[in-house]
């Protein structure tokens, strides 16, 4: 596992460059903008804290770059060792590299952004130098910011905890993702898993979408593909067992791990992805 390194410009930026631990890490709130970008094999969760005091859960993979506002406690879970960066940006450094008009966003959201991903892995490296330069850290953080702050609000973003109105209680919540992940290898629908629940499609949907942040077959979708992690990880099973596993074909398994991680199940197992 890779020391963690760090730089730091006071008043301006601090970066965290570290292989993320699997326990879970309970962030207090900071004063700027913090940005948790996960380079390759990364799923974690973040649990945030919203401005009205819920708890929300978002479930993420290595394309997925958590985006959370000063003030706003939260918790990542990290389902995997794997390298992640963490930026923690002053309102001045924002307003210097976005524009003195733009403000860092008030609620946390989620961005997939190749180029912020790329920007990512190049400052990765570039801090893993002996003496990594100042300007060449500055600039990769300026194009971060200004790609997510300035562009990313014209993005479809994953608005975490921004969506109002009725939500599941714990109970539904607890009953319901219990379900969830047993029945994994069955054929899940929106329509079957509100029946189950008790609730017309509509409230169903409506109260998912406002305690996750995402709808349901969306979330069903990420369990199906930390199982099969979790399977590749730490089981013998062929990749066709595993699709069966997570409900399912061979083909539409293969095609939908690389569209998520960008790599094929069998390059992720064989470690082509570190």
């Amino acid at each position: 596992m890779d020391e963690t390194i760090g730089f730091e410009w006071p008043g301006r930026f601090k970066i965290v460059s570290c292989w993320s631990s699997t326990a879970p890490a309970c962030d207090e709130a900071y004063q700027g903008l913090q940005i948790s970008l996960p380079l390759p094999r990364a799923l974690y969760c973040a649990r945030v804290t919203t401005r009205d005091g819920r708890s929300v859960v978002h479930r993420l993979g290595a394309r997925d770059i958590l985006a959370v506002p000063a003030g706003l406690p939260h918790e990542l879970i990290w389902r995997r060792s794997a390298p992640v960066l963490s930026l923690m940006l002053t309102q001045e450094f924002i307003s210097d590299a976005v524009g003195a008009g733009q403000s860092a966003p008030e609620a946390a959201f989620t961005v997939r952004d190749p180029f912020i991903s790329a920007a990512g892995s190049q400052l990765w490296e570039t801090l893993k130098l002996a003496t990594p330069g100042p300007a060449m850290v500055e600039a990769l953080v300026t194009a971060i910011v200004y790609r997510l702050v300035a562009e990313g609000s014209s993005r479809d973003q994953a608005l975490i905890g921004s969506r109002t109105g009725p939500v599941l209680t714990d109970v539904q919540r607890a009953r319901l993702e219990r379900h969830i992940e047993g029945a994994l290898d069955q054929t899940l629908t929106t329509g079957s898993l509100a029946t189950w629940l008790g609730l017309s499609r509509w409230r169903f949907v409506k109260r998912f979408h406002s305690t996750y942040a995402m709808s349901p077959l969306a979330f069903v979708a990420e369990r199906r593909f930390v199982r099969a992690c979790r399977l590749l990880d730490e089981s013998t099973l062929s990749i066709l067992q595993i699709a069966l596993e997570v409900g399912l074909s061979h083909s539409h398994f293969s095609r939908s791990f690389l569209g998520r991680f960008g790599y094929t199940p069998s390059e992720y197992r064989r470690g082509l992805c570190r």
